[in-house]
């Protein structure tokens, strides 16, 4: 009998304990997840009349994310230094529907960091002299030779240009990937 009574006490202070079952998801449109939120993890999302929420998750129930939000200011001390400290700590409850996008990642790969913006400044910075230079020594523009290092570097400003189309992400979840509230 006792076995069976501590088994049961167990069980019974495990459940009362356990966190919210309920998550948020982001899945592809083939219903591939991407990332999921669980309580306890940081979020940062948008929602949309425009405003940014960041912080901790407290809870997600009732289709409902609950988010820590701490107001922190600067106070200045007697010395003459500024002092950061925690005003209030607030819970804004926000409707998983009301959100715009979801910041899932801050990776950003070399292509977007640092081979588009120096294509692009070398392709315009390389046009811009050798107009200056033609411009200063009298030299004929539409030289052939002049023409063809022309053409290279206008390809070398639209090829920055074009990665930097393509491969641009600010980290948040794009629109062919939706938000998924998942109640278990």
């Amino acid at each position: 009998m006792k076995p069976v009574l501590l088994f049961s006490l167990i069980i019974l202070i495990q459940t009362a304990s356990a966190q919210s079952l309920d998550y948020i998801s982001i899945r592809k449109k083939n219903g591939r997840s991407i990332k999921s939120f669980y309580t306890g993890s940081a979020i940062l999302l948008q929602t949309i009349d425009g405003g940014y929420l960041q912080g901790p998750i407290k809870a997600i129930r009732n289709d409902s994310i609950y988010i820590t939000f701490y107001d922190i200011r600067s106070y200045p001390t007697t010395f003459g230094t500024y002092m950061r400290d925690t005003v209030a700590v607030y819970y804004p409850v926000v409707h998983y529907k009301e959100i715009k996008r979801i910041h899932i990642n801050s990776r950003r790969r070399f292509l977007q960091t640092t081979a588009g913006p120096i294509l692009m400044i070398g392709g315009a910075g390389y046009l811009a002299l050798n107009i200056l230079n033609g411009a200063l020594y009298n030299q004929p523009i539409t030289d052939k030779r002049n023409l063809r290092s022309l053409g290279i570097a206008t390809g070398a400003f639209g090829l920055g240009y074009l990665i930097n189309r393509l491969f641009s992400s600010d980290g948040f979840n794009k629109k062919s990937q939706q938000i998924v509230y998942v109640n278990l």
